[in-house]
């Protein structure tokens, strides 16, 4: 019976997911893993990454498939304004930030911008869940904190792309400039973060 219920779990999770399974969804539920080793066989399922498995027809996500291997890592900058719908451009490089110490391979074997924020603090203010344009759930830093990093990066970023991501933010309907300006507080931008949204909001 105990083996009837693993088979049950498991197709749950497959079908709740829409076409994919994972190692880590499998020991979450107290699943022995030879049930996966099994379903992935008997289902013909590709191997995406270690410990990720998909139907044929998945459409693979780049976004998900990359937070799934590598967890502590916060879609961020040009790749938070694309999934935050700020830009509609399409990063090059996934870009992400990660916290102190945290480097799980290195950044030449993958097209992929790291930061690294060495105050936990300011590392874990704004991550929100969204979805990428697949539908799948990520974590990304909300809107606030993204112009936060967006304003003080502002000399390194493509000025097209810094001037409409200000101005998408102002038209923004559900905006929270409090939490905006408490970023801004905590970065150490507070002063530059206010002229300059001083301005754009009231443009």
């Amino acid at each position: 019976m105990q083996d009837v219920s693993n088979i049950t779990k498991i197709k749950k999770i497959f079908s709740q997911n829409s076409g994919y399974i994972t190692r880590r969804q499998v020991d979450e539920n107290n699943i022995p893993s030879w049930f996966l080793t099994d379903f992935v066989r008997k289902n013909h399922l590709e191997k995406i990454t270690r410990g990720f498995y998909a139907s044929t027809d998945w459409m693979q996500d780049d976004f998900f498939v990359f937070q799934y291997k590598y967890p502590k890592f916060i879609f961020s900058h040009d790749s938070a304004l694309y999934l935050l719908n700020l830009t509609d451009n399409l990063p090059q490089s996934i870009e992400v930030t990660g916290p102190k110490n945290y480097r799980p391979f290195n950044p030449k074997d993958l097209p992929v911008i790291i930061h690294t924020d060495y105050k936990k603090e300011t590392y874990s203010i704004g991550i929100t869940k969204i979805q990428t344009n697949l539908g799948n759930e990520v974590f990304s830093y909300d809107a606030e904190k993204t112009v936060c990093d967006l304003i003080r990066r502002a000399d390194r970023i493509d000025s097209e792309i810094y001037t409409k991501a200000l101005h998408n933010y102002a038209k923004k309907q559900d905006k929270n400039t409090s939490a905006l300006l408490e970023y801004a507080r905590l970065m150490g931008i507070e002063k530059k973060v206010y002229e300059i949204m001083m301005v754009v909001l009231n443009e």
